[in-house]
C-alpha cells in the first residue's frame, strides 16, 4: 500500500465525484447542432451518436474538470480518459492529470498521451486524452524504472526548479 505522502493530491485539489448519465439529459441544443454541422449528419444521427457515446462512459467531475472514461482498444481491455476543464480553459497541470488517473483507475495503472501523426490527429475541442493500459501491464521499455519525486519547493537551482505539492 502506498504511503500517505504518495497518495496526497496536488495543492487545492478537490476529489472527483462520479455523476450519472442523467446529468447530460436532455442533450444541449448547441451540442446537437454543432455535431450535426461538424459531421454533416441529421439530428437523429447526431442524437444517436451522442447517446451511444455517453452510454459507454462513466463521468466524473470536480470544481475544475469533467472526465469521461470509456473502454477502448483490443477487446475493450484499455480505457480512454477524456479530460476537459469545466471553464473551457487550456491550462494543463501534469499533477492534476496524474491525480485524475489515480482516482479514476488507480495509482498502479499506467496511462499515456499520444502525439499522433498528422493523419490521425483529433483536435476538435479543448480536451486532453489519456489511454490507460490493461491492468497488470506497463511500458517497461520507456519511462523510469523507479520512483523519484520531490515535493519541496525549489526555486534556486536552474533545471531543477519545483513547486510544492
Amino acid at each position: 500500500m502506498a504511503t500517505k505522502k504518495t497518495l496526497q493530491g496536488p495543492r487545492y485539489w478537490m476529489p472527483l465525484r462520479e455523476i450519472g448519465q442523467s446529468d447530460f439529459n436532455p442533450i444541449r441544443p448547441e451540442l446537437l447542432q454543432e455535431s450535426m454541422a461538424h459531421y454533416g449528419i441529421s439530428e437523429e444521427q447526431a442524437r444517436k451518436m451522442l447517446e451511444d457515446e455517453h452510454a459507454r462512459c462513466r463521468f466524473f467531475v470536480n470544481d475544475l474538470y469533467q472526465v469521461a472514461v470509456a473502454p477502448c482498444g483490443p477487446d475493450d481491455t484499455m480505457l480512454h480518459i477524456n479530460i476537459r476543464r469545466r471553464d473551457g480553459g487550456m491550462f494543463k497541470d501534469w499533477r492534476h492529470f496524474q491525480q485524475i488517473k489515480n482516482e479514476v483507475v488507480g495509482p498502479e495503472r499506467e496511462a499515456f498521451e499520444i502525439y499522433p501523426r498528422e493523419s490521425r490527429k483529433v483536435d476538435t475541442s479543448n480536451k486532453w486524452h489519456l489511454w490507460v493500459l490493461p491492468e497488470g501491464t506497463s511500458f517497461d521499455a520507456v519511462g523510469w524504472k523507479q520512483r523519484d519525486v520531490v515535493y519541496e519547493e525549489n526555486r534556486n537551482v536552474p533545471g531543477m526548479r519545483q513547486r510544492p505539492l
